[in-house]
């Protein structure tokens, strides 16, 4: 199969259609329309008072998933809400200063996280989340390298981190 990914933008409605799939790599099947759509959002912005806000649907095939991504963004807060019909999320994030970020996120179950963002330079970056009674989880990005770190919590203990370091190639 050969994967695909389509982009059509209205810029003079500031409208978006990303749709991601895959094709039968023969091609007599791909003349007779053997393609299959696996994921298809939109993506709808428009100004507001000097603020931006941002509807996005998205529905994945293979899962029978659908849900809405709505942003409004305001100089330096983004407030981001994610909702399905099982789901709901709301980020409130909070640019401090141009190096630091803070990020609260609570979702219907009354589930709770912290994140904070620390740019450290040109491409370099930590950001470091809290999930209370879960996990703390650490990545840090550094030019093409990337570290992540897991620690989870069971209550006070935090053994069994795992580490994960990868390295983006580009040729």
């Amino acid at each position: 199969t050969v994967e695909f990914q389509v982009d059509a933008a209205d810029d003079d409605n500031d409208l978006k259609l990303t749709m991601f799939g895959s094709a039968a790599a023969n091609f007599k099947r791909l003349v007779r329309g053997d393609v299959g759509v696996s994921h298809v959002e939109f993506t709808k912005g428009f100004d507001n008072d000097g603020n931006r806000i941002t509807v996005n649907p998205r529905y994945n095939v293979n899962y029978d998933h659908m849900d809405v991504v709505m942003t409004y963004d305001a100089d330096d807060t983004l407030i981001k809400v994610t909702a399905s019909k099982d789901d709901q999320v709301v980020t409130i994030s909070q640019k401090l200063n141009d190096e630091n970020m803070i990020s609260p996120t609570i979702s219907r179950d009354g589930s709770l996280s912290l994140a904070w963002d620390r740019k450290l330079g040109d491409h370099n970056s930590v950001r470091t989340t809290l999930n209370p009674n879960r996990s703390v989880e650490v990545e840090w990005k550094d030019e093409a390298w990337t570290a992540n770190v897991n620690f989870p919590m069971d209550e006070n203990d935090v053994s069994g981190a795992t580490v994960h370091i990868k390295r983006d190639v580009k040729f």
